[in-house]
């Protein structure tokens, strides 16, 4: 089999299935916890621990892969990281007991995690300024159609067979993307880019990536803005089908079309880019949108006149504004460091999903009754917040 033409839509295509792999681990198994409950005779909470412990794997395991894909290749790592998430979606599906569930979780995430850097990296080691921009926001469409439509596959596949299906077809998946991986993929960086593994060396890299303005810049604002997100993503089923009582469907709708922002904002990214238009005005823009949308939705909750049209209507241009910073952010963070991209692409992941996790758990703690204000208040904390940032520190060294 021949390898991948690197620019040829199927390696795009494979590109972004590694992006969708998170979201799909998640989201798929959503519709099942009840279940896994059930046959355990587990509690609500051990259940829902399954999602948890996947995030924990995922969030950290970039940390230790990222200097290991500096010194090793992207290949070594891709290869082992979807070895790990297939065998572990297959550990899943065979598990006898809610405790050995949890623990091929935890290590299906660290495989995705350890996937979940490479996209960035790859790109960096592979495609000028331009072309990058064009990958990376072809990557996150995938990251905005990936939490859409995967509870539903979920729910198809729970119409048909046992829950343990679910993890079946995720091991299936990985399955498939080991042997393109393997069959197809051509290792992206050059062998004398090379990173030394020694800890003085990685831990001075690291300190390089933590010190460089535009990679801890980015990866902050990415993460910020993310965080917004996802706070909406966390709180939305409480606000929607508690607060204003909805029915699980209608929420599934209102649900899929905020997050067909994202697409909506990575498709005008992929036309700003062939206009030749700068990363600086989408940024602009973006940051700009970010912040009058959750600016208008804590005015409405404020003044006690947000309805599910205001909600869903802000967010959906909060998400997307997310649609053009996700490739921006990105590329701006990867592109000054691309002798050591994998542990850049660690630093961007890693605060993408810590600050990720913080508003969606304070979008939690703040939720009261049937208003969106605790939403709205994280949303704008976290894009002035970004806005800031941008606009003070990264916005004035950007190249026109």
């Amino acid at each position: 089999m021949k390898s991948f033409n690197i620019h040829g839509p199927a390696f795009v295509v494979f590109l972004a299935a590694m992006t969708a792999l998170p979201p799909l681990a998640i989201d798929m198994a959503l519709p099942s916890l009840a279940l896994v409950q059930a046959e355990f005779g587990a509690s609500q909470t051990q259940a829902a621990a399954s999602i948890a412990i996947f995030l924990a794997g995922f969030s950290t395991a970039p940390l230790l892969v990222g200097p290991l894909a500096d010194g090793f290749g992207r290949k070594p790592v891709l290869i082992a990281g979807l070895a790990l998430f297939t065998l572990c979606g297959l550990g899943a599906a065979l598990t006898p007991s809610i405790g050995a569930l949890l623990a091929f979780r935890l290590f299906q995430g660290a495989g995705a995690g350890a996937v979940g850097i490479l996209p960035r990296a790859i790109v960096r080691d592979l495609f000028n300024v331009r072309e990058s921009r064009l990958f990376i926001t072809a990557i996150a469409q995938v990251q905005g159609i990936a939490p859409v439509i995967a509870p539903s596959i979920g729910a198809l596949i729970l119409y048909v067979a046992p829950w343990r299906t679910i993890y079946l077809a995720l091991a299936a998946i990985g399955v498939l993307l080991l042997v393109l991986g393997f069959s197809r993929f051509r290792e992206s960086q050059p062998a004398g880019a090379r990173q030394s593994l020694r800890p003085a060396a990685v831990a001075a890299s690291y300190g390089r990536a933590l010190t460089n303005r535009f990679c801890l810049g980015f990866s902050l604002v990415l993460g910020l803005t993310f965080g917004g997100m996802f706070c909406y993503i966390n709180t939305s089923p409480l606000l929607f089908m508690q607060g204003f009582g909805v029915s699980k469907a209608v929420f599934a709708g209102l649900f899929a079309l905020t997050s067909l922002g994202v697409i909506v904002g990575a498709s005008v990214n992929t036309q700003l880019v062939r206009r030749h238009v700068k990363p600086k005005t989408a940024l602009d823009l973006a940051l700009s949108l970010t912040t009058l949308a959750a600016l208008a939705l804590l005015g409405a909750s404020l003044a006690g006149v947000a309805s599910i049209a205001t909600v869903v209507g802000l967010s959906f241009f909060y998400f997307v504004a997310m649609g053009l910073i996700f490739p921006n952010a990105m590329h701006e963070a990867v592109h000054p460091l691309p002798e050591i991209a994998g542990i850049a692409s660690a630093v961007l992941l890693a605060s993408q999903m810590l600050l990720g996790a913080l508003g969606g758990a304070l979008g939690a703690a703040l939720y009261r009754g049937a208003s969106p204000l605790g939403i709205a208040e994280v949303m704008t904390g976290a894009a002035l917040t970004a806005a800031a940032l941008y606009g003070l520190w990264l916005r004035p060294n950007i190249e026109e």
